[in-house]
């Protein structure tokens, strides 16, 4: 492939060669012709900037409940509290959007990477699982009828 073929989706340098041959991601043809397109993905070294270190993500905290996502923790008044992994992802994705309310389809794309209704019951019962282990603070996970599921602040 000729550079003249190229074309950079991210800015690098003009005198830094592709040094791999790259992955295929993809083939198209052409419609009415003998070609195609070829979509291959290259390695580029990073832009250099200031600091290397990570971002950190901040711990959610909704007064006495802190969701740390580094640490895939949950604190309920300072006490860790147990969580299996779809339990904390559920709960995460829920407090994300305090008050936005969620049918059974959407958690079960966001949380399970599923797209079928076929196993919507398996978000009735983390529910009730994750309510049980919040004890006192349970009510936080409110059910709207007929749609589906929300995480509220409580009022101060």
């Amino acid at each position: 492939m000729s550079q003249a073929n190229v074309i950079d989706f991210v800015p690098r340098p003009a005198h830094e060669p592709i040094v791999d041959d790259g992955t295929v991601l993809g083939v198209i043809p052409v419609p009415g012709t003998d070609s195609a397109l070829v979509i291959v993905s290259h390695l580029v070294s990073a832009p250099r900037t200031e600091s290397r270190a990570e971002p950190e993500l901040a711990p959610r905290r909704r007064d006495d409940l802190e969701i740390d996502r580094d640490t895939r923790t949950v604190r309920l008044d300072g006490a860790a509290v147990e969580l299996t992994y779809r339990e904390f992802e559920l709960l995460d994705y829920l407090a994300a959007a305090p008050g936005r309310v969620y049918n059974r389809k959407q958690l079960m794309a966001a949380v399970w990477d599923r797209y079928g209704d076929d196993s919507a019951r398996t978000i009735d019962v983390h529910i009730l699982r994750l309510r049980r282990k919040l004890g006192r603070h349970a009510e936080r996970i409110i059910t709207v009828r007929n749609v589906g599921y929300k995480y509220q602040v409580p009022p101060r």
